[in-house]
């Protein structure tokens, strides 16, 4: 399944100023096995699979300088595209692109304003490439982190304090804005010089990483703990007979949080054991009546019968 990851960008293997006329298809990703300057790899082992999701999309992909259009237009500044490219097709395994160029994108190559070109796109969590987002002129192939723009169906995990600060963001920002902010370091890394830049403001890369994988990795240990410690509840409180079996889906969502357990644990210590309860006449006449301890978790959760009732039934389906 595709996943919410980053953006790649790859040099191409030629510049784009070795072809003349102003070329009309360009090699955008190579076949097989695809190396970036940064060590990252990446396969393109579903060539046809790119194409076939462009031509679904039914949008053309901007062809932009120094990938503006990820960097730049986020933050609101100008992002125009020097090119659209229109058709994608698979050529022995390599993916080509077929760019209607307009007059500033025609001036770039032939005036040798910028030299290389380097595609985006996105990959799943086996490095299989699944679609391309954009090309851009650039004269710096070292550029590797380019920010994601498939967020939507995801939420952001929080970017660690010590990260934020030191690039400079709110505590609150998502990894995206990270991405963007780290992005924007670079360029202005290798446009001003090393000599010029104070190493002290930024984060290295490795560490960046590192605390991101240390909180994922944490976040899903709390997560399964959560569920094994609801289980044990539930669980325990049916082996004690102070709730039934037909009713542990429900109750283990009640006790997805802390303060859910919690409030369980208080239910179940005053409630009798199913075994020593009479059932009410007219729960006795009506088979769809709460039972006393269904009741008491009512009173103890805040929540009305008819709504308990609608979630039990819902649990039952």
């Amino acid at each position: 399944a595709e996943r919410s990851m980053p953006a790649a960008q790859v040099d191409t293997s030629e510049p784009v100023d070795t072809v003349k006329p102003v070329p009309e298809w360009l090699l955008l990703i190579p076949a097989g096995t695809v190396q970036g300057l940064d060590g990252r790899t990446w396969q393109n082992s579903s060539p046809q699979g790119v194409v076939d999701a462009f031509v679904e999309d039914g949008l053309d992909l901007p062809w932009d300088v120094e990938h503006a259009t990820h960097i730049k237009g986020p933050q609101g500044e100008y992002a125009g595209a020097s090119g659209w490219m229109v058709e994608l097709e698979v050529r022995d395994g390599e993916i080509w692109a077929r760019i209607d160029w307009n007059d500033r994108g025609r001036w770039i190559i032939e005036d040798k304003d910028y030299k290389y070109y380097s595609p985006a796109f996105l990959y799943d969590d086996k490095g299989v490439i699944t679609k391309i987002r954009s090309c851009g002129f650039t004269n710096d192939p070292n550029l590797a982190d380019l920010p994601a723009l498939n967020r939507k169906e995801g939420s952001d995990m929080p970017i660690p304090q010590a990260i934020a600060l030191a690039l400079g963001i709110e505590a609150s920002a998502s990894e995206a804005e990270a991405a963007t902010a780290i992005g924007a370091m670079k360029i202005a890394m290798n446009r001003q010089g090393a000599d010029s830049v104070d190493l002290t403001k930024f984060v290295p890369r490795a560490d960046h990483q590192l605390a991101i994988n240390r909180a994922q990795t944490a976040e899903l240990a709390l997560t399964q703990r959560d569920q094994v410690d609801a289980e044990a509840l539930v669980d325990g409180a049916i082996e004690a007979g102070k709730v039934t079996p037909s009713s542990r889906d429900m109750y283990l969502a009640t006790c997805r949080t802390e303060a859910g357990r919690e409030q369980f644990k208080q239910f179940i210590g005053s409630a009798q054991s199913i075994s020593e309860q009479q059932a009410p006449q007219s729960q006795k006449q009506n088979g769809s009546a709460l039972t006393d301890d269904e009741l008491a978790m009512c009173r103890k959760l805040g929540v009305s019968e008819d709504d308990f009732k609608q979630s039990k039934e819902k649990l039952a389906l």
